[in-house]
């Protein structure tokens, strides 16, 4: 398995196995609100960057978490993950950091799914 479905696997099981039968669960656990910020800050700094490298990356996914997670993520906590993200960028380069985004756009893509069949 790749490192992108590993986390993927990782943060689906997080999800799943906080909620026990109401979704609030899950997203009031630090590691699961810390996963939600950084694919919604992934959504907002890389959608239009990564767009030649990234097509299939569908940011829309990480903005509809935001609408399962109860409480909402503060702006604070967003904008604390945009800066760890901007960082990775600097560090690993435009490309192996699009591939990154592509992977979280999948696992977001995946959490709405069971969130959607949880609610």
């Amino acid at each position: 398995m790749g490192l992108i479905t590993c986390q993927l696997l990782t943060c689906t099981a997080l999800v799943c196995l906080g909620m026990p039968g109401y979704t609030a669960t899950a997203q009031d656990t630090q590691p699961a609100r810390a996963t939600f910020a950084e694919m919604i800050a992934f959504a907002r700094l890389a959608s239009v960057a990564c767009q030649q490298l990234a097509p299939d990356a569908e940011a829309l996914h990480a903005f509809a978490l935001q609408r399962f997670i109860k409480p909402p993520l503060t702006d604070k906590e967003i904008t604390a993950k945009e800066k760890e993200v901007k960082q990775l960028r600097n560090r690993v380069g435009l490309t192996r950091w699009c591939r990154r985004y592509a992977g979280k756009m999948e696992q977001a893509r995946i959490q709405v799914q069971v969130l959607r069949g949880k609610n």
